[in-house]
């Protein structure tokens, strides 16, 4: 029985990590690779697993990063009410959310139509009263479709473009994230923990709200690692490598954008958005390369966060060419 527990005991503690670091987590999910739940290799053998218990109780404490994560994406836009881009419809667009009569699910106000269901009392009253005039006012707006009528509206998922107005409209958000993530050797110590705690949110929000979630971790020139960060025992193998391993080199921005630009020509990818996470010490991307992030912003309604980790103003203007919406890490002191 002591050898049992022996053997066993640190994988159920691993397991047991991985369950509060992943919500809904089964084991199943952990032994898609051809060794299964082997505790003797493989997954349950990977380092990292400290660091992965360890940033998961930072996070706890870090909601600008949880909240920052939940605002990614495009998604179906089925989320709270909030001031937002107006969308419109426009064939061959990636899809987004605009009103649509197609799906009546509120009174926006009154309108004009020739749908009975719609019509108001005083419409049907013309009818009720019997005298000939009367029905035949009614027939004739009828046949005008000039019927005052409730008008019933929804959110319907279209391919859309994103316009200059704003609107109140459901929260577009909870889609595909892409992970932009520095990991040069001025993100070492407190700026690494802050990144690598980013990487585990994703995951975790990719994991409990069904997103597609990809990492580029990238350094100097040439340096650029991909991680599609789902939770399966090879995603979380990967994972736990990263987290394992330590920040150095130095920093070039262009290779990840370019990678990251090619991925939202894909299907599923089209409606994602992406972070980028730096201390801002970085060289100005390439002209094509903002070029082409720029073209993705104005026809794709791409959006590119930029969250700075390093001294205040450090990078901004770098950051700013990049990124859509720019934010600063304030939460040091939880770090």
């Amino acid at each position: 029985m002591e050898d049992f527990k022996e053997q066993w005991e640190p994988a159920v503690d691993k397991l047991d990590k991985a369950a509060k670091a992943f919500e809904g987590l089964d084991l199943d999910d952990l032994a898609d690779g051809p060794e299964g739940f082997d505790i003797t290799k493989g997954l349950w053998q990977q380092t990292g697993w400290q660091e992965l218990d360890s940033l998961r109780r930072k996070l706890e404490e870090l909601r600008e990063l949880r909240d920052l994560v939940r605002s990614l994406g495009r998604g179906s836009g089925r989320g709270p009410l909030r001031r937002a881009p107006r969308q419109r419809d426009r064939r061959g667009m990636p899809v987004g959310l605009t009103r649509s009569p197609m799906e009546p699910e509120e009174t926006a106000g009154l309108a004009r139509s020739d749908d009975l269901s719609r019509m108001l009392p005083g419409e049907m009253a013309l009818i009720a009263q019997g005298s000939r005039p009367a029905r035949l006012l009614h027939f004739a707006r009828r046949m005008e479709r000039t019927l005052l009528s409730y008008e019933r509206v929804g959110w319907a998922e279209e391919p859309a473009v994103t316009t200059d107005g704003m609107e109140i409209r459901p929260a577009a958000e909870c889609g595909p994230i892409i992970l932009c993530l520095d990991t040069s050797g001025s993100m070492m110590g407190a700026r690494e923990t802050v990144a690598k705690a980013m990487a585990l949110e994703c995951m975790r929000q990719a994991k409990s709200q069904q997103r597609a979630c990809y990492l580029y971790s990238f350094s100097g020139p040439g340096d650029c690692q991909e991680l599609e960060l789902k939770v399966t025992g090879q995603g979380v193998s990967k994972l736990l490598e990263f987290l394992a391993g330590s920040f150095h080199g130095g920093t070039d921005v262009d290779e990840p954008f370019i990678r990251a630009l090619d991925r939202l020509g894909q299907e599923e990818w089209s409606n994602a958005d992406i972070l980028l996470v730096t201390d801002g010490e970085i060289r100005p991307p390439d002209v094509d390369v903002v070029a082409k992030l720029d073209t993705a912003k104005e026809e794709m309604g791409l959006k590119v966060h930029g969250l700075l980790v390093g001294e205040p103003g450090a990078g901004a203007d770098v950051v700013d060419a990049l990124c859509t919406h720019t934010h600063t890490f304030k939460s040091w002191s939880a770090v």
